[in-house]
């Protein structure tokens, strides 16, 4: 049972500023979780997945919901796929420039998956819906990582409803319109507090936060294809979700168990908005081809701001209190190609890479997400059977450039630990879809 804090101690009234980070630490949290252009996931269907996202202006299945749904209006029927990607976390390392120790992150695997269902209505008319998870990585370190007071561990899933119509307007064009409604489910944001500050020399409380919130947005997309060539756009608005949540404060010493009231807090999650833009060749019956570029908007993201519902403070020292964190992020690019080659009306080979550049800046990277800008290399297969089933596989290796944090971690509104990150994902994913 916590006992209220009677006559605290100099030594602890100094520590109440550093005790003060215990929420300032964990609101990096929100930004900083999956490990594609920021905490984007552009694997939404395996076999754009197989050619390195390079699918705008293609799209010739039902992942087109996601990629450029303005194809769908030269779509043939119906059609319904699902899949799954299977990203295996088990790569990411640090080395600290503070005491030269190394730290590997804890395995981890996840699986954001899909679901799409097309119709081709008319000549002219088509219209596509799909949920997809365009965010839900987990990065975990150990109880004795030297940056846990920082991050322990992210756990955080974006599900996204889209629905989109879209129609042919002749000579090869066509356009689509549609609604992205965004739901947020923080699973887990948690890290260690150093209570010696507090006159607890030795003792580590834990705090962690969970949450959910709801944003809505929308997206537009124009293809045009004629003479095996084609080209398409395809923008997504922001959304802002907000974030109702609950922070739970454990193994804290009862005398000052009430610096640290559990209760609720409420965030912002920016979602950015994007544009992807392709060029595509369709070489005869055997090869396709394409190149993209993609755009993030993530300098929309300039600070985090967390409402904490129990604002508490010793002799006019705040330790629990709102945050307002800069981050400072950049718009970010990724250039994408990929390659399918057609084995006669049933088998797909594809092959694609990709190089994303990091929005994050080296003095605002944290152990939440190091991120750093990356290469990617995969392979993939695809079988189309006489009654309308379609499977399809596809690997990925993904080549995080090492990177070093610069700043300090005694910094409350910018905790960084000073070191190098390094990282290696692998991804597989499976897909199955039938057309009718």
């Amino acid at each position: 049972m916590r006992q209220p804090v009677t006559s605290p101690t100099e030594r602890s009234r100094r520590g109440t500023r550093r005790a003060a980070c215990a929420l300032v630490a964990l609101a990096a949290a929100f930004p900083n979780e999956a490990r594609s252009a920021g905490f984007a996931v552009y694997e939404q269907g395996v076999a754009a997945t197989a050619q390195g996202g390079a699918f705008t202006a293609r799209a010739p299945d039902a992942s087109a919901v996601y990629f450029n749904p303005a194809a769908l209006a030269n779509h043939e029927g119906k059609e319904v796929m699902v899949g799954t990607t299977g990203i295996l976390l088990h790569g990411g390392h640090f080395t600290s420039d503070v005491t030269g120790s190394h730290y590997d992150q804890v395995d981890n695997t996840t699986f954001p998956s899909y679901l799409y269902v097309t119709h081709r209505a008319s000549s002219r008319w088509a219209w596509g819906a799909g949920i997809t998870f365009p965010s839900g990585l987990k990065t975990e370190w150990g109880p004795t990582f030297e940056g846990r007071f920082i991050s322990r561990m992210s756990s955080l899933a974006v599900m996204n409803v889209n629905a989109n119509v879209a129609r042919s307007l002749g000579s090869g064009f066509s356009v689509a319109a549609g609604v992205d409604v965004a739901h947020v489910d923080v699973k887990e944001l948690s890290r260690n507090i150093d209570l010696a500050p507090l006159g607890f020399p030795g003792s580590e409380g834990f705090t962690r936060m969970e949450g959910t919130g709801t944003g809505v947005g929308w997206n537009a997309a124009a293809r045009w294809a004629r003479a095996g060539w084609s080209a398409g756009a395809s923008y997504r608005s922001k959304i802002e979700p907000d974030i109702d949540g609950t922070i739970v404060f454990e193994s804290i010493p009862a005398p000052v168990a009430p610096l640290f009231p559990d209760g609720g807090a409420t965030a912002k999650l920016p979602l950015p908005a994007s544009l992807a833009v392709g060029v595509g060749r369709t070489w005869g019956t055997s090869w396709e081809t394409e190149v993209d570029v993609v755009w993030m908007g993530w300098s929309a993201f300039e600070t985090l701001s967390i409402d904490v519902e129990k604002e508490t403070q010793v002799s006019g020292n705040p330790v629990v209190r709102d945050i307002v964190q800069n981050e400072s992020w950049n718009d970010a690019f990724s250039y994408r190609a990929g390659v399918a080659r057609h084995l006669g009306a049933r088998h797909t080979l594809r092959l694609g890479g990709y190089r994303d550049m990091t929005p994050v800046p080296a003095d605002h990277m944290r152990p939440r997400i190091p991120d750093s800008s990356r290469s990617s290399v995969q392979i993939g297969y695809g079988f189309a059977s006489e009654s309308g089933i379609l499977l399809d596989a596809a690997y990925q290796a993904i080549f995080f450039d090492d990177r070093t944090a610069v700043g300090s971690t005694s910094d409350p509104t910018n905790p960084v630990l000073p070191g190098e990150y390094g990282n290696f994902i692998g991804r597989i994913g499976l897909g199955v879809g039938y057309r009718f």
